[in-house]
């Protein structure tokens, strides 16, 4: 177990002598970018200004979105995100329980190696990790923290400075649609996005729907047959990161790191990938603060972890499968059938239509769009050619990642099919409608009758 493999190191009589050569607390640009657990004050666009096109007039906002910053969860599933079972833990799902009870004997290792003249860390750093602790009751687990809170407020805020004419308007019924999955941390994104747009006085009086079970509009995999199948309880879909964790890159980083905190018996790959995902919650809990777990990595040390992530969404969540992007053709038949409506007159509102999911949805949707698709596809064995990969999650699985048509995280995106990074409505009717032609879910998903 990992305590007792603690316990070993910080009583074996062997020696380092320490290497230190610079503080981690005193690097000004330290690498931000941590997969799925990127903090989106890190990814954010501040540049509020009125997003104008000639000739053109801004009508309708459709905004997809994943939740803000949560803290860490216990929710062990087999086949589901992240699952691994080794070395006596059971699933790195089970991420909180393990975070509040192995760092803290971590910590303590790792400072006894110092003492004791092992470890690369400097001075600074080891103090800083002195003083680290991790408070976390069990009853936050997986809920929206006050970094997602702030995050899914100010989306709202600066999309109301770029977008006045449809979200400066005092609230009103039927004049905005908001959905969001049963999810605590969907809900709360949703109302805070809301408190962003119209303040916390008008929010109070706006009347949210009930959330749908397992909506296929927004959850459209928790009711897909064949990804389940397929995909998520399928082995052979984590084939290609199970070999890159147990290749030689991350043992690089593995061995790195363990000599960089003063181990002689090196830790696990698990212990190492623990310590990367305390690190990586620090900094999207408390962005505005340095996390002294960070310390333990390198740059190319967080870009190998990274990677592990990538893949591991790659084909759970993307290209790798066909199902996976397939499956999200239902809103890409919201938001035409929105824009359509408008443009044939039918109406002029909503003005804006708001849904909040997760990241699993978000990484879908992309993909059925054709965004940040690869000519090279990542596989365990080609990480030295993925630098300049566009299948990043740091980018499009990170905490509140949003498309707000035609806007990634809030930038102008170029959709594939339009001429230009702005896409003509006869350019985007010519994407959508093979999609719409084709969109039956059920059918997509080869799911029984009792779906139907």
């Amino acid at each position: 177990m990992f305590a007792v493999k603690v316990a070993v190191v910080v009583l074996s009589a062997l020696v380092y002598v320490s290497a230190e050569t610079s503080c981690y607390a005193n690097v000004a640009n330290p690498n931000l970018y941590f997969a799925t657990k990127t903090s989106y004050k890190f990814i954010k666009n501040t540049n509020t200004d009125e997003i104008t096109l000639p000739g053109c007039e801004a009508v309708q906002m459709w905004l997809f979105s994943r939740h803000g910053t949560r803290y860490p969860r216990n929710d062990p599933e087999p086949g589901g995100e992240e699952y691994r079972e080794a070395d006596g833990i059971q699933s790195r799902e089970m991420e909180l329980d393990a975070l509040t009870q192995q760092m803290p004997i971590l910590r303590d290792a790792v400072v006894q190696n110092h003492e004791s003249g092992r470890g690369e860390l400097c001075a600074e750093d080891v103090q800083n990790l002195r003083g680290w602790t991790i408070d976390i009751p069990p009853e936050l687990e997986e809920k929206l923290a006050p970094a997602g809170e702030e995050e899914m407020h100010d989306i709202g805020d600066r999309y109301t400075a770029r977008l006045p004419g449809l979200l400066d308007r005092s609230y009103r019924d039927g004049d905005y649609v908001f959905r969001f999955t049963t999810a605590s941390r969907a809900e709360k994104s949703c109302h805070h996005f809301a408190k962003g747009v119209w303040g916390n006085n008008e929010e109070d009086t706006i009347v949210y729907p009930i959330p749908i079970e397992n909506d296929p509009l927004i959850r459209f995999y928790k009711v897909c047959t064949k990804w389940t199948n397929e995909v998520d309880n399928n082995t052979a879909s984590r084939v290609e990161w199970q070999k890159f964790i147990d290749g030689p890159e991350v043992a690089a980083t593995v061995a790195a790191v363990s000599k960089r905190l003063g181990f002689v018996v090196p830790l696990t790959y698990d212990q190492v990938s623990l310590t990367y995902t305390m690190c990586r919650y620090d900094k999207a809990l408390y962005y505005g603060q340095l996390s002294p777990w960070c310390a333990a990595f390198s740059n190319s040390d967080l870009l190998v972890l990274e990677y592990v992530d990538d893949l591991l969404y790659y084909y759970k969540d993307g290209y790798g499968y066909e199902i996976n992007w397939m499956q999200a053709c239902n809103p890409v038949v919201d938001v035409a059938n929105y824009f359509n409506s408008i443009v044939l007159g039918t109406t002029n509102k909503p003005y804006g239509i708001f849904y909040f999911s997760h990241s699993g949805a978000m990484a879908k949707l992309l993909a059925r769009w054709g965004l940040y698709n690869d000519t090279i596809v990542p596989t365990a064995s080609n990480y030295a050619y993925q630098s300049g990969r566009q299948w990043s999650t740091s980018r499009m699985q990170n905490f509140g990642v949003n498309m707000v048509f035609l806007y990634v995280n809030e930038r102008l995106t170029h959709l594939p099919g339009c001429a230009q990074d702005t896409c003509l409505f006869s350019e985007f009717a010519a994407i959508v409608k093979p999609i719409i032609e084709t969109c039956d879910l059920d059918a997509i998903c080869e799911n029984p009758p009792a779906y139907f």
